[in-house]
């Protein structure tokens, strides 16, 4: 299990969150990752997003280097 961790900067208001929603439909996430992801890029408070499959953090942490999102992998949250 990972986290991906992600910093609320206000940067994240300028990238349209049509483009994101579409952007993680093709990742192959589940729901409440994809939720939870679009929530914290938007969430004036820091959220992480817990993944259990390696490859799914792998394809999010591209998703979020693609956007110029800021974000960090840990093992675990550093929010709570």
């Amino acid at each position: 299990m990972s986290y991906i961790n992600i910093p609320y900067v206000v940067e994240n208001n300028r990238i349209d969150k049509e483009r994101v929603r579409k952007e993680l439909e093709q990742l192959a996430l589940t729901d409440a990752a994809k939720a939870d992801t679009l929530a914290a890029i938007y969430s004036l408070r820091p959220r992480g997003v817990e993944l259990h499959e390696p490859t799914h953090a792998m394809q999010l942490k591209t998703l979020l280097m693609r956007l110029g999102i800021p974000h960090r992998q840990t093992d675990v949250s550093e929010y709570n």
